[in-house]
């Protein structure tokens, strides 16, 4: 089988390529390498991939919707799209919202349609997030609670890509699966998140700040 994986050079997107072609799968991966973090991890990840001969990468950007089209109508039939790429962080949505509309909004609107347009692809599986449960204090969150408080630009984002999945699904029956990750972590990870902020103070003898008076508690997935 041919596997479409958006954000192939992300720490998620790099695990799933490799596990995919290591059952014998052909990948095609897309990123646009930006530079969130830092791109020589990007591209090292990919380094990890290039000896595969059934693997092909493309730097694109995925609200690029033309591009996006290519790639997708070049896929066989029977093909199945993995679309893990999405501008993350909670506390940068602050500071630019617009990356996030960009990526997660239009990104994701230009996969559907191009899917659609396609009309061979078996299945999609899309990267939502944990944060749509936002406000929520019933825990642990289950797939039935409320989704409609997000308290964060990024939250909103993931929770309209959600939206815009089930519209596609009722009116192209489009089959599809969106996956809310909680923090995801292992090797390779993004030297952005806490796991690896935590390990580099410990290693260097710094402090760790601790938020919320050391109350809060935090579900993780390991790769």
């Amino acid at each position: 089988m041919t596997v479409l994986i958006t954000g192939a050079a992300g720490f998620i997107g790099m695990n799933c390529a490799a596990a995919l072609l290591a059952r014998g799968d052909t990948v095609v991966g897309i990123d646009n390498l930006n530079a969130y973090y830092d791109p020589a991890l990007k591209r090292a990840r990919l380094a990890r991939l290039a000896d595969h001969d059934r693997f092909r990468f493309e730097k694109i950007d995925v609200a690029d919707a033309d591009a996006v089209a290519r790639i997708v109508g070049g896929l066989p039939e029977g093909s199945a799209v993995l679309h893990l790429a999405a501008q993350a962080g909670v506390r940068y949505s602050l500071e630019n919202p617009g990356a996030y509309l960009e990526t997660n909004v239009r990104g994701q609107l230009a996969i559907l349609e191009a899917v659609r347009h396609h009309g061979g692809i078996r299945h999609m599986a899309y990267a939502s997030s944990s944060s749509v449960y936002g406000g929520n204090t019933k825990l642990p969150f289950a797939a039935g609670d409320r989704v409609d408080r997000p308290i964060s630009l990024y939250a909103a984002t993931k929770r309209s890509a959600e939206l815009m999945s089930w519209c596609y699904a009722h009116l192209y029956g489009l089959p599809q699966t969106g996956l809310r990750y909680f923090t995801v972590y292992g090797p390779w990870g993004r030297p952005d998140m806490s796991a690896y902020i935590f390990a580099r103070a410990i290693l260097n003898g710094e402090p760790i700040p601790v938020v919320t008076h050391g109350d809060m508690r935090r579900e993780f997935n390991i790769i």
